[in-house]
């Protein structure tokens, strides 16, 4: 309901604070520290995060750092523990990269651009990740929990 209280900010302040609301949605960390906007589906800070999902249970995949380790884990095995997601593993960022580049890069070298533009999602299971592509075909590739 419109004008039903007094406002806590003015119409111009919350506006200006829903647009930087939305740009910072669209940032993307680049692997050079620095963030650029980005202009597609991605929304949040890591690409990996708008990829990895739980074959599990569906969640996202969330980034960790674990003794100084980057590491990816299901939303629902952070919060609710073990019990509620059994079957999701722990991703070390860089196997997920590694298995990323030599996927999709022609040099088998890791290139964020490439993912961003050929990657719809990428489940994640017990065993394996399976990586669904663009184009609407699929790449599957062994898990090595190191």
């Amino acid at each position: 309901m419109k004008d039903s209280h007094p406002a806590i900010v003015s119409a111009e302040v919350f506006d200006k604070v829903q647009e930087e609301m939305a740009k910072r949605a669209r940032l993307v960390s680049n692997e050079d520290g620095t963030a650029e906007i980005s202009r597609s589906k991605y929304s949040g800070k890591y690409l990996l995060g708008n990829l990895l999902v739980c074959g599990d249970c569906g969640a996202s995949y969330r980034r960790r750092t674990e003794q100084g380790k980057v590491a990816w884990r299901c939303a629902t095995r952070i919060e609710k523990g073990k019990e509620a997601c059994s079957h999701s593993p722990t991703l070390d960022e860089g196997w997920v990269q590694d298995a990323l580049g030599a996927a999709l890069c022609q040099n088998g070298a890791y290139d964020e651009g490439m993912v961003r533009n050929e990657v719809d999602k990428i489940l994640v299971f017990d065993a394996y990740i399976l990586i669904f592509r663009a184009d609407g075909s699929k790449d599957k590739r062994s898990f090595r929990n190191d």
